[in-house]
């Protein structure tokens, strides 16, 4: 077995290259202001690809002609992967949940309402799973992803304090699914929706890859100003521990509101549908 250790981690990291291998686009002798704008015109607006061409349109417009052209030539290749890009899909996402976003793209994301059934006790990954598992065994409620993971509060100005999950969350399909209440260790709530600040993960569920998207959604909170932290940071994992660690997709989130905005958030929580 050890023998085939080194060829199985060169083939884990050729399976990882060859996810994100495309043919680049150099948009030789095309008007690439022009394309991008009709991109950003023909898509829907909250998109991957839609983000991408406006950060990049609004870029080009500070810098010299040639510098534009190759701002606005990576945005429409980083625009087309963000449309082609998919997740493997283990179970349905809950009722108007936005798709998973493109793997390294910092971006605002808008969630609505949703029921959840939260186990908020301290212990490990596995058993707060198993906990929530049993309970939509019990109630028949069908499976969704992703999970919720939910860290403390103080690792959202230091990445380095997150480590154990405070709490975790399996989110109901509908929000008038089942039932809302209190089920022994399980709490089913009405969350409110929410904005929040989101990183896309490629690779292991490790607290260290969690750390660096965590770094990653602070430093953005330092360049926008107008935007401050609005809760404990969070995890959405997509995927089961049975599925091959390289193809393992999560989101690392912080909520936000606007730096003048009252701290109205959790209003309505645990109310029932």
């Amino acid at each position: 077995m050890q023998t085939l250790q080194p060829l199985l981690t060169i083939i884990a990291a050729l399976a990882i290259l060859s996810t994100g291998c495309q043919a680049r686009e150099t948009y030789e002798g095309q008007d690439v202001f022009r394309l991008a704008r009709q991109e950003l015109a023909a898509g829907p607006a909250d998109s991957d690809a839609a983000v991408i061409l406006s950060r990049a349109l609004d870029q080009a417009k500070t810098v010299e002609a040639d510098a534009g052209r190759k701002v606005l030539v990576d945005a429409l290749n980083q625009a087309r992967e963000a449309r082609e890009f998919t997740i493997a899909e283990e179970a349905p996402l809950p009722e108007g949940w936005p798709r998973p976003s493109l793997p390294g793209l910092v971006r605002l994301k808008k969630y609505p309402a949703v029921r959840a059934a939260w186990a908020r006790q301290r212990e490990n990954r596995n058993s707060q799973f198993r906990v929530l598992f049993r309970h939509i065994q019990k109630r028949d409620v069908a499976m969704t992803a992703p999970v919720v993971m939910e860290y403390d509060l103080q690792a959202g100005s230091d990445a380095g304090q997150l480590s154990e999950t405070e709490a975790m969350a399996f989110l109901y399909r509908r929000p008038g699914q089942d039932q809302a209440g209190e089920f022994g260790k399980v709490e089913v709530v009405n969350d409110p929706s929410m904005e929040v600040i989101s990183v896309g993960m490629k690779g292991s569920y490790s607290n260290e890859r969690f750390r660096e998207g965590l770094r990653r959604l602070q430093q953005w909170l330092r360049d926008n100003p107008s935007y401050e932290a609005d809760g404990p940071p969070r995890v959405l994992a997509y995927h089961s521990p049975f599925m091959l660690w390289w193809r393992k997709y999560s989101e690392v989130q912080l909520p936000v509101r606007a730096a003048n905005d009252k701290p109205d958030r959790r209003e309505g929580e645990g109310a029932s549908g």
